[in-house]
């Protein structure tokens, strides 16, 4: 890995309508409040039921290599955290990305705001690496997003049991 190949310090991105930023340890309770529904844990499969803040302080930590980093979204003018997006360099090549949002906000066009904005981000900062993303054929709600999102669906099984792998194209439609 070379020494500028990290997730490490994350830039903070605004749109008019969002903050994305890295998590930090400061966030956890904010995370464990988000991430805490079975509409959520059921279908990520590395979070567990139920979520603790013990949970969450763990995942914003990660293994601390910078090879993983969790990014908050909020909507402005509003404390509570609205999505995260996981960003996850693989080998040396490749650069995942996953996502969860809130509940009570799914349906707002949240995560197809922050994930575009995040996906533009990537693209200039890791301009070598392939953006992927994995999503269960059942999850139609997401597998449609990702397709908006300018990803292809490669029918290859992912990591992740029960997956299937999506390659970004760089076109948001």
């Amino acid at each position: 890995m070379r020494p500028d190949d990290t997730l490490k310090k994350f830039p903070e991105i605004q749109t008019p309508r969002l903050l994305i930023k890295a998590l930090s340890g400061n966030d956890a309770a904010a995370l464990q409040k988000l991430t805490n529904h079975p509409e959520i844990t059921d279908i990520v499969h590395f979070l567990p039921t139920p979520f603790t803040i013990l949970d969450a302080q763990k995942l914003i930590t990660g293994e601390d290599n910078g090879r993983d980093q969790f990014i908050g979204v909020w909507m402005h003018g509003h404390d509570e955290l609205a999505a995260v997006i996981g960003t996850h360099l693989h080998n040396e090549c490749e650069i995942e990305v996953g996502y969860w949002v809130y509940p009570a906000r799914q349906r707002q066009g949240i995560a197809r705001e922050s994930v575009a904005t995040l996906l533009a981000k990537l693209a200039d900062i890791f301009p070598e690496r392939q953006i992927i993303a994995e999503c269960r054929l059942e999850n139609q709600p997401s597998w449609q997003l990702l397709e908006k999102l300018g990803f292809k669906a490669t029918r290859d099984p992912g990591r992740r049991p029960e997956r299937y792998r999506f390659s970004w194209k760089g076109k948001i439609s």
